[in-house]
């Protein structure tokens, strides 16, 4: 079977093999990334779609740094550089600037595709290939592909069918839920307000750029995603989007920005232009389990790091992803580097269940 590698979406088979349930590796998204050139060779993600007609896609990226993935490798890549081995460029796949849970082929999990993937890999200069936040199903495959798996960790809030917020909260420790009451209590100037569907309007995604700027600008971070991809997303992706928008006085003063699918909220981009205490964690946070409980969504990743989420109501889950080295050197000293950190992690991880909000059943 023909196999084909390109540097642009090919609408019409990513629209036929992708699946619904996560709008994050939809055709659109990505198609939307291009356009907007918030993904490209000047931006170091150069896309490449390994295409297998009507079977499949397995989409990466030739990476020239390692910024937006969440999951670190600037120690490898430092250790690279003092042996003056170049370790970039290199491969990666996932959703760009999003640490989401995802599958890394559009359609089946192709051998066939893996295979060419593979030749293009060693016949070209990269140091390394990666496929980072990986579905549970693709664990094996990968494996088996002689990749070594690295574990990670998020935290998640997962929905067990709450009729209400307070039902939610009714299955916290008094204490924390009190807590909780607590910092959803706002002066009466401030309104919040969520917006989906058709209620997204344009003026909406101008705001929640302006706001996702201001974040930027605060943490001296990276400006990965432009006005036009806001604009485009708030109007083709309005089916997937969900906007909270805070006002003081009828004047936006903070939004944040979540994407949907059939049974995930994915948190992604908040800002604000005032300092209100607790509005981060209603915005990113409680409006968020809202949404997820008002259309029975089942998870909510509410993105990278964060220990104080565990108080909130989400529980630390791990993330897996994995990792291929030509270098036999590095190869063997990464292993160990991701056998050490995966002892490290089960430990914290026994900490931090130990800090749960839930009562115990």
């Amino acid at each position: 079977m023909t196999i084909d590698i390109k540097k642009h979406i090919q609408k019409t088979q990513w629209k036929e093999l992708a699946n619904s349930n996560n709008p994050l590796i939809g055709e659109k998204f990505f198609r939307l990334l291009e356009d907007s050139g918030s993904i490209g060779q000047e931006s170091g993600w150069e896309p490449l779609y390994f295409e297998e007609k009507n079977n499949s896609i397995l989409y990466t990226f030739k990476k020239s740094h390692s910024y937006g993935e969440y999951i670190f490798d600037w120690d490898w890549a430092n250790g690279f550089h003092q042996q003056n081995i170049p370790y970039y460029p290199k491969l990666t796949s996932m959703v760009p600037f999003t640490p989401a849970t995802s599958s890394h082929f559009i359609g089946a999990h192709s051998e066939n595709l893996m295979s060419t993937y593979e030749e293009f890999y060693k016949e070209n200069p990269f140091s390394s290939s990666h496929f980072l936040f990986l579905s549970k199903e693709e664990l094996e495959f990968f494996k088996s592909q002689k990749y070594t798996l690295r574990d990670s960790f998020q935290y998640h809030f997962e929905n067990q069918n709450y009729k209400c917020f307070d039902d939610f909260l009714s299955n916290l420790k008094n204490k924390k839920a009190k807590q909780i009451r607590k910092e959803r209590k706002f002066d009466s100037e401030i309104q919040i307000s969520s917006f989906s569907g058709d209620q997204l309007t344009k003026k909406h995604a101008v705001q929640m750029f302006e706001f996702y700027q201001n974040t930027l600008l605060t943490k001296q971070a990276i400006s990965y995603l432009n006005l036009d991809f806001f604009v485009s997303a708030f109007s083709e992706l309005k089916s997937n989007i969900c906007y909270v928008q805070a006002t003081r006085n009828n004047t936006p003063i903070a939004g944040s920005l979540f994407f949907y699918g059939e049974d995930t909220l994915y948190g992604r981009y908040w800002g604000s232009k005032e300092d209100v205490p607790n509005l981060h964690f209603e915005l990113c946070y409680y409006r968020g389990i809202d949404f997820c409980i008002e259309n029975k969504i089942k998870t909510f990743e509410a993105g990278a790091q964060g220990e104080h989420k565990i108080s909130r109501g989400f529980v630390p889950v791990k993330t897996f992803s994995a990792h291929k080295i030509k270098h036999p050197g590095f190869q063997h000293g990464i292993n160990q580097y991701i056998e050490n950190e995966r002892i490290q992690i089960d430990r914290a991880l026994v900490y931090l269940n130990e800090r749960s909000p839930f009562k115990k059943k």
